[in-house]
């Protein structure tokens, strides 16, 4: 039987490794103008009000985590650690990208900061507003500062956000407790009521429906049950001893039913 040669096939990968960084090494990369660098050491600035954290992936340009909004704060920016330790914007006036334009030099893609905010929430073209970001409470502000409107626009589209959330677990909970039970979420719903300053045995007692005193939520699809149930609908173990205990049950029942030879 052939044996492989594997330092061999591992010496070929890595001439071929080398030789592609050998190619990217030696592509020209076109300069920057000294205005473009300017502008790109000014900041487009991206806010939330929400209570959700958002971890948008914009492709080759990566992805970025912008937090929730700490109760009893205002807002809250999106920022990231630069290389000195410093908590900043990430978004430049100019953002300024290198792609391969062939084997001998790099092109510059370069967008306007406000564009590429505005995308990165949602509201690009060709992407649906309806979709957006800014209904969760996230915003790309005109200054350095959210001003007053900015803020009352942004709290009102959050607002009818979550009315729409509670409203619709609301009518499903009143409609079909099993769907009920599968759909709810308490990170999403409970977040929502939460922030309506609705979360109360009154304004919505499908709170208190999902998550009562004693029932456990399976950590395999998130089914919120009663204490006494050994599975969850979804078939998993919630209970061990509580499972154990009713298959051995079963067990019982079967040996006491077993026809006598």
């Amino acid at each position: 039987m052939p044996v492989a040669n594997h330092v061999g096939m591992r010496t070929i990968a890595d001439e071929h490794i080398e030789r592609k960084l050998a190619v990217a090494r030696g592509r020209a990369i076109p300069p920057v103008l000294p205005e473009i660098e300017e502008l790109k050491k000014k900041k487009v600035h991206v806010f939330n009000v929400g209570p959700w954290p958002m971890l948008v992936n914009t492709g080759s340009t990566g992805s970025f985590l912008i937090p929730a909004c700490p109760e009893g704060t205002p807002y809250v920016e999106l920022l990231v650690r630069d290389a000195h330790g410093n908590d900043v914007p990430p978004i430049s006036y100019i953002m300024d990208e290198l792609y391969p334009q062939s084997e001998d030099e790099y092109r510059r893609l370069q967008e306007r900061g406000k564009d590429f905010a505005k995308s990165m929430i949602g509201l690009g073209r060709g992407q649906s507003p309806s979709n957006a970001l800014t209904h969760q409470g996230v915003f790309v502000a005109e200054g350095e500062k959210p001003t007053a409107e900015e803020l009352e626009g942004a709290h009102a589209k959050l607002k009818a956000y979550c009315e729409g959330v509670v409203r619709q677990i609301a009518d499903i909970y009143q409609t079909d407790r099993k769907a009920f039970s599968q759909i709810v979420r308490p990170k999403v719903h409970f977040v929502a009521a939460h922030y309506l300053n609705l979360d109360n045995p009154v304004d919505a007692p499908w709170m208190t429906s999902a998550a009562p005193q004693g029932r456990t939520k399976c950590k395999m699809c998130g089914r919120v049950v009663d204490p006494d149930v050994a599975m969850c609908e979804g078939g998993h173990i919630v209970n061990q001893e509580l499972y154990l205990a009713a298959m051995a049950e079963q067990e019982n029942v079967k040996s006491a039913t077993r026809p006598s030879k």
